[in-house]
């Protein structure tokens, strides 16, 4: 005999989580669109207002491991996307940007940017303001809950 089970009432929580799960599907289509993997465009948006940074500046700034960093670092360097110098008076290397790394730092971007501007586009004006209203106090109050 077949057991027929009741499904469970589809509870906010639920729904709300399988849409997190599926944009973040969603927004992996696009990361593989990108010329960067998301670790160089998260190093790289850091670098976006021009500083240089010592590793230990950036490791504070990404909430990551120094030898993180250090591997993230070597390899944006490698691929020619940083570069690291000797500043006169310091100790530390300092890291930043190259040109080819801004320049397909901000190809990336438009892509994402264009591609979350068609989506919304297709909401509508008022659509597209509610949810984004929506989003906002959605995120600082998860932000809330989760930093508690």
């Amino acid at each position: 005999m077949e057991s027929r089970r009741t499904p469970r009432p589809r509870t906010p929580e639920a729904r709300l989580t399988k849409l997190i799960v599926l944009l973040d599907r969603h927004r992996r289509i696009v990361e593989h669109r990108s010329s960067l993997r998301a670790a160089d465009q998260r190093l790289l948006w850091l670098f976006t207002d021009g500083r240089a940074r010592t590793l230990r500046e950036i490791a504070e700034a990404l909430a990551l491991e120094q030898s993180t960093v250090n591997r993230q670092v070597n390899a944006a360097i490698s691929a020619g996307l940083l570069q690291r110098y000797r500043a006169p008076g310091r100790s530390a290397q300092l890291v930043e940007l190259t040109a080819e790394g801004l320049e397909r730092f901000e190809n990336d971007v438009s892509l994402m940017l264009d591609t979350v501007g068609t989506a919304l586009a297709k909401l509508g004006d008022h659509d597209s303001e509610q949810l984004l209203v929506l989003m906002e106090r959605f995120v600082e109050s998860y932000g809330d809950t989760v930093t508690e």
